[in-house]
């Protein structure tokens, strides 16, 4: 083909004309003379003999006795290979008819799969600022528990720390702790009955602002299709780390690549509207929480943990990353970073948010220990109840910061607001010291 390219080129054109195919294929079932070969083509007997004339020429055909004509091997060759040309061309648009069919029908499928699908059971995100409690206890409350945020705060012992970002008070606070103390909380949160599994990641995601990588996506995906599973197969809600902002938030179903939501944003008013599977915000680490089985519930013997854990967590005697500071201590750096931070460096969401964080774990703290000196009226109840009263002393204070510094993500922060401010967190801080002692006092009243 590389040696005669125009004699290949001349001998396709000649064969490519409708009217020599159809003579070349008359010929293919035996002789033909020129009368019928001119009734069969229809064509007249100028033209035709043209047509007869270029074949020959070719020897294609060959003339074989006056008027008649037959095939010679070679066109015989080259009608057999453009049949087969034909052929395979008409097969390959026939397969792509098919794939085009299989797609459309694929794509009426995917649409399909874009149905809505909630669990069966009532699940929503209950009112609070941490966002642990919130979607926890949501959680169990729509698996059968008779609980609320007190005692996800409380037997968790979350509610009892309180942890701050040093030189700067960042949001962070509330939830930026190694993962051996969120181990900790929630495995201290399985006493409320039920085993939690986790799906995680390390690593912020996404890594750096702006999209994802394709293989963060990746990561993503995973839990996404774990968490369909659980959908499916269980009916269960999860709590996911990421959702809207950096916080806990509930998955209640699931819409095509999208999670079905509950979060804190329905306590505003907000619509809920469905969250891509790669669209989240999870700093540190991506991180989903799964309520696996029931177990039953160890009464006493739990709630004296609870009440160890309690004096850890309010002790800062649990892991606690290297910038920050955690107890007591913290109330001090808070208030330094209030007084001797420039304003133009104070960050006001901070304040705001790790406040109002910080006021309603101190109600929440003072309301389990109450529960807890209700339910045993031992000698380590009035111990139970002065801590509690302690913590209701830090509450109300944490209540007037609150209204220096009112939630929103941008203020005015100055600096009498900030004295005053610096003031208050000193005041809790003895508070928080005497409310360990006496929580102390109690678990060696219960102990013996």
């Amino acid at each position: 083909m590389l040696e005669s390219p125009d004699g290949i080129a001349e001998l396709l054109k000649l064969a490519a004309h409708p009217a020599r195919i159809q003579i070349m294929a008359l010929l293919l079932q035996g002789e033909h003379e020129f009368s019928n070969l001119m009734q069969q083509t229809k064509l007249s007997k100028t033209a035709l003999a043209n047509h007869l004339n270029q074949l020959v020429d070719k020897e294609l055909i060959e003339k074989i006795g006056r008027g008649k004509y037959n095939l010679t091997a070679d066109g015989k060759e080259l009608l057999r290979a453009a049949a087969a040309m034909y052929e395979g061309s008409v097969q390959r648009q026939k397969t792509e008819r098919q794939l085009l069919s299989r797609r459309y029908t694929e794509g009426l499928n995917v649409v399909k799969t874009l149905e809505r699908k909630v669990v069966s059971k009532k699940v929503e995100y209950q009112p609070c600022w941490i966002s642990y409690f919130g979607a926890v206890a949501g959680c169990l409350r729509a698996l059968g528990t008779d609980c609320d945020t007190v005692d996800v705060g409380g037997h968790s012992g979350y509610a009892f720390l309180i942890n701050v970002a040093k030189n700067v008070t960042c949001p962070s606070g509330p939830t930026a702790f190694p993962e051996k103390t969120w181990n900790q909380i929630r495995k201290a949160t399985e006493e409320l009955g039920w085993t939690i599994g986790t799906l995680a990641y390390e690593g912020s995601y996404p890594e750096k602002e702006g999209s994802p990588t394709p293989k963060e996506i990746e990561k993503v995906r995973k839990i996404f299709d774990k968490i369909k599973q659980e959908i499916d197969e269980k009916d269960r809600p999860v709590v996911l780390w990421g959702l809207v902002v950096p916080e806990y938030g509930i998955v209640k179903g699931y819409e095509g690549d999208s999670y079905i939501v509950s979060t804190f944003r329905s306590l505003s008013g907000q619509p809920e509207d469905p969250i891509l599977f790669h669209d989240l915000k999870a700093p540190g680490c991506l991180d989903a929480l799964f309520f696996c089985d029931k177990v039953k519930r160890r009464d006493e013997t739990a709630d004296k943990g609870a009440l160890r854990r309690a004096i850890n967590f309010a002790s800062a005697e649990v892991p606690i990353l290297g910038n920050y500071v955690a107890g007591p201590a913290a109330l001090d750096e808070w208030a330094n970073v209030l007084e001797t931070l420039p304003e133009e460096k104070q960050n006001y969401h901070g304040n705001s948010y790790v406040g109002a964080c910080y006021c309603e774990s101190r109600e929440t703290c003072a309301q389990f220990l109450k529960r807890l000196a209700k339910k045993y009226s031992g000698k380590q109840s009035k111990h139970l109840l002065k801590a509690a009263e302690c913590y209701e002393k830090s509450w109300k204070l944490m209540k007037e910061l609150t209204q220096l510094f009112p939630f929103k993500f941008q203020g005015d922060i100055p600096f009498a607001d900030r004295k005053k401010g610096a003031e208050l967190l000193r005041k809790v801080k003895p508070n928080e010291e005497e409310a360990i002692q006496h929580m102390k006092n109690a678990l060696e009243e219960w102990t013996h």
